[in-house]
């Protein structure tokens, strides 16, 4: 028979000869092999194999090393083992092991499986064009017997609407081998027959009682549960070989790296353009957390490459023929990964150092798109998307709509395109997560108490309600079952506010008790009352109904804070809120503080970030999609613009109002009707910070003092540079001497001594209260307390335009350490660093010659403190001596109405 029988002469494959001949397939096989080897006919690169003549094709090139298990990224790091076993499964003599492959979902098991495949074909385990069948049994969960069906066959008869004999799965797989996807839901029934077949080699069609259907096949199975299982240990035992594939976050940087550079070259291919990606929106795609592993990244590359794809063609005219992606490109889950970048900065830079701001991804770049080509995403509809986004761009460009209107059908289209796969496994993910920390029972119940109040109250709850009660249910099930009291001071309010939630809440209730056999209290309804209302993340007055949020959060110790406390001061209201972020701090750490912040400060007037730079630019965007609140962002923010914005939102004034107004202005416009003296050079700022001491003494200076000593240095362990320093007591005035000239080269921390002799009051302590009393706890306090001074010298002493920190911190703590001492009073450390913070930025303010503020009815307030003003300004005066400026009456009160509320 002519292998060119068929009338456009591309051959034939081994199944179609062999129904022509009337043979078997793997007779065919073994014909079609015996002529190759006699080089008279040709095989076709590629899935089928077509078969020609060799007279017909002569320039056939062959090439059977395709998709490569050598070739797979990752294959000489994280994936060395898994391709090593996998090589050692398919050539086990004599034909091979069955293999299990176990990973998260996404991970790339269905690829995996097929350069098994491919490798076993090339290999010559199996015949090149012998089958490779892929079946998901989740597809037929829902239908054990469909699923059965599918897999071993089905004999007519065997149920309603099976009306002639239907060859399975397995059989169609006989020479080759068949990938068995989610094995883990096939039904018990099914995984006897399965077991079967591995053990015997032969199985019976769904229905049939006597004939047995033999083939000669090997199983690649998959999922995603854990290991130790006992489903697994089921399996364990009928297959040997079992595999496991990483996730994405244990795969190196690099190969993640390829993975993308891999996956956008695919999307060059399919639109046919360069694609150029901006370095942070690279970055971004390295760092971001990817829970959904290998499947995810692709898809979210896909929709990077969708988005770009659409702006190309909204374009009105074609002046740049490529696609672009920056951060406007990205998923927002997928932008949030520059923040992870301190943590990854040099393993980065490594990477992609030498790479200009925008990479390049050409259409004539050497392509090697292999690896994931026959992943389930590229199926037909992924493939002709761009086709679809052009198709629809024309029609609706022919119904006469403007073109941003098309752009904004299209983004909802894309979204909802990618929220497909995006959405189902990111939710199974996130609720598998909250299943292990709460139990699938509060799970189980959770998803009934929601769908009634969904149905009662006609609203629908977000995932943050999903989570946030069931944490919350976790924990008052526990305190009502212990016997412990549940208490809601706004019991009665939230019952008159809210009737019909509070109804809904009830019914909830008894569902819950009847569930965990408990009585739910009262006041627990209140709570789960506060979880069903429209807006469960505010409750707070009619009184701030109408105030924007600002929250200032900046680089450095106490930035944030001093500006935030400034503006507070000045517009007479404790309105901003700040958030410091230490040069060691975690960006994400701050980004989860300014995100609680959002979620406590708004009441439906929306949110105003005032930051400086770098990652900060991008939380607003980030709060807005993650929680709804309207969030907007004034980068680069000064006092001036702070204060500006706080002013605006007391007066009840809109979000957008406040950045028109923040916007206006600038730092120099408050300066303008001032004679600015010029700024310090930064060049002549120096580190005054003496060095830190801790003196022990004794009569001997040799005796007790070294003992003591020795256990200090033992027990205090401190970032400061702290020296222990003996000295002998014999002559009192002669010790004091020595103290003095020690003061002029060191900060001295606490001296220990057994003499009742306090120096210029520096903190001192028995031996007896160090050997036996708290003394060591009190002096790693004093170290703490100096260690945190130290941070916030060194942090804004660069932000101050006249003085040095080090040198005037020390200043004010001296005055205010009288200050406490006059007044009698005590205050709260943190409280204390408030006041510090407000008399440096006056001061240095006061000498660049900047605007003082003004005390309300201050004439009132100091008739009625008068005594107290008349002391505190008589112990400030030194401060207006030493730095030369003149402090007003209504600063004065300020700083003291500051040290009376704290």
């Amino acid at each position: 028979m002519e292998l060119s029988e068929k009338k456009d002469n591309k051959g034939l494959t081994a199944q179609e000869i062999a129904e022509k001949a009337n043979i078997s397939r793997s007779n065919a096989s073994r014909y079609l092999n015996k002529l190759l080897k006699e080089d008279k006919i040709v095989k076709s690169n590629g899935r089928p194999v077509i078969y020609k003549t060799k007279n017909k094709a002569s320039n056939e090139v062959i090439n059977t090393k395709i998709n490569s298990l050598e070739d797979v990224i990752g294959a000489q790091s994280s994936l060395k083992i898994p391709v090593q076993q996998a090589k050692a499964a398919i050539l086990y003599p004599p034909k091979g092991l069955h293999t299990l492959l176990l990973g998260e979902t996404g991970v790339g098991k269905s690829m995996f499986a097929k350069l098994m495949y491919n490798f076993a074909a090339n290999e010559r385990v199996i015949e090149s064009d012998a089958p490779f069948i892929q079946f998901n049994c989740a597809d037929y969960a829902d239908n054990p017997q469909l699923l059965m069906g599918q897999l071993f066959g089905v004999k007519k008869g065997a149920y309603t609407g099976a009306d002639k004999d239907k060859i399975g799965l397995l059989k169609k797989a006989d020479g080759g081998i068949i990938f068995l996807d989610e094995v883990h839901r096939l039904p018990p029934q099914g995984q006897e027959m399965l077991f079967t077949f591995i053990d015997n080699g032969f199985f019976k069609p769904l229905g049939e009682t006597n004939q047995k259907i033999f083939a000669e096949l090997k199983i690649i199975a998959a999922t995603t549960e854990t290991p130790g299982s006992y489903l697994l240990k089921t399996f364990q035992r009928r297959i040997p070989m079992v595999i496991e594939l990483p996730p994405l976050e244990a795969r190196t940087l690099m190969e993640r790296y390829k993975l993308i550079d891999e996956f956008i070259k695919n999307e060059v291919q399919r639109v046919n353009k360069d694609i150029y990606i901006y370095k942070n929106a690279l970055k971004s795609f390295l760092l971001y957390d990817c829970p959904n592993n290998i499947g995810q990244l692709k898809s979210d590359i896909q929709l990077a490459c969708a988005k770009a794809f659409l702006n190309y063609k909204a374009q009105e005219t074609k002046k740049c023929d490529i696609l672009k992606i920056g951060q406007e490109e990205l998923p927002y889950h997928v932008k949030k990964g520059i923040m992870n970048l301190p943590e990854k900065r040099e393993e980065i830079n490594d990477l992609i150092a030498d790479k200009g701001n925008l990479i390049s991804f050409t259409t004539d770049q050497t392509q090697k798109i292999n690896n994931f080509k026959k992943d389930k995403l590229d199926s037909g509809e992924e493939y002709y998307f761009y086709d679809n986004i052009e198709e629809k761009i024309n029609s609706l460009e022919k119904s006469g709509m403007k073109r941003e209107e098309i752009s904004e059908i299209l983004n909802i289209d894309i979204e909802k395109h990618f929220q497909k796969y995006i959405g189902n496994i990111t939710k199974n993910f996130k609720k598998s997560k909250i299943n292990k920390i709460v139990g699938e029972n509060i799970v189980t119940i959770i998803e009934q108490i929601l769908t009634l109040a969904r149905n009662r109250l006609n609203r629908d709850y977000d995932e943050k309600i999903y989570y946030g009660l069931a944490l919350h249910l976790k924990r008052s099930i526990a305190r009502i079952k212990d016997g412990e009291e549940i208490y809601h001071p706004q019991l009665n309010e939230i019952r008159i506010n809210y009737p019909q939630e509070f109804i809904t809440a009830m019914e909830i209730a008894s569902i819950i008790d009847k569930e965990f056999n408990i009585e739910t209290p009262l006041d627990e309804i209140g709570y789960l009352t506060m979880f069903l209302t429209e807006r469960p993340y505010n409750f707070n007055g009619e009184d701030k109904i109408n105030k924007v949020g600002i929250i200032v959060i900046m680089h450095g110790s106490s930035t944030a804070s001093s500006i935030a406390e400034v503006a507070n001061n000045l517009i007479g209201e404790k309105h901003a809120v700040s958030i410091n972020m230490p040069l060691e701090m975690n960006p994400q750490e701050v980004y989860h503080k300014a995100k609680s912040e959002a979620q406590k400060l708004d009441n439906g007037s929306g949110i105003v970030l005032m930051v400086d730079m770098g990652s900060l630019n991008t939380f607003a965007e980030m709060i807005n999609n993650e929680t709804g609140i309207k969030t907007k962002t004034i980068t680069m923010a000064s006092t001036p613009q702070v204060l500006e914005a706080c002013r605006k939102a007391v007066l009840g004034e809109s979000i957008e109002d406040i950045i028109r107004s923040v916007n206006k202005i600038s730092a120099e416009s408050y300066q303008q009707d001032f004679d600015i003296r010029p700024e310090k050079s930064v060049t002549t700022r120096k580190e005054y910070q003496k060095k830190f001491a801790i003196i022990t003494a004794c009569f001997t200076g040799d005796g007790a003092a070294v003992e003591i000593k020795e256990i200090l240095e033992k027990e205090i362990e401190s970032s400061l540079e702290i020296k222990f320093i003996n000295l002998n007591l014999l002559e009192e005035k002669e010790f004091e001497k020595n103290i003095e000239k020690l003061k002029k080269d060191f900060k001295i921390i606490s001296i220990i001594t057994n003499i009742n002799n306090k120096i210029d009051s520096i903190p001192s302590f028995s031996a007896s209260e160090i050997l036996i009393d708290d003394g060591i706890e009190k002096i790693k306090k004093l170290v703490e307390n100096e260690e945190m001074y130290y941070k916030i010298k060194k942090s804004i002493n660069k932000y101050l335009k006249q003085l040095e920190s080090f040198e005037i911190i020390e200043d004010i703590r001296t005055i205010i350490k009288e200050i406490k001492e006059n007044l009698n009073k005590s205050i709260d450390s943190g409280v204390e660093i408030g006041i510090l913070l407000h008399m440096v930025y006056m001061i240095d303010n006061l000498m660049a010659g900047g605007r003082t503020v003004k005390f309300d009815n201050l004439g009132e307030y100091k008739k009625e403190n008068r005594l107290k003003f008349r002391e505190i300004k008589s112990i400030i005066k030194k401060l207006e001596e030493k730095y030369n400026i003149q402090i007003t009456e209504d600063e004065y009160a300020y700083i003291l109405e500051m040290f009376k509320n704290n």
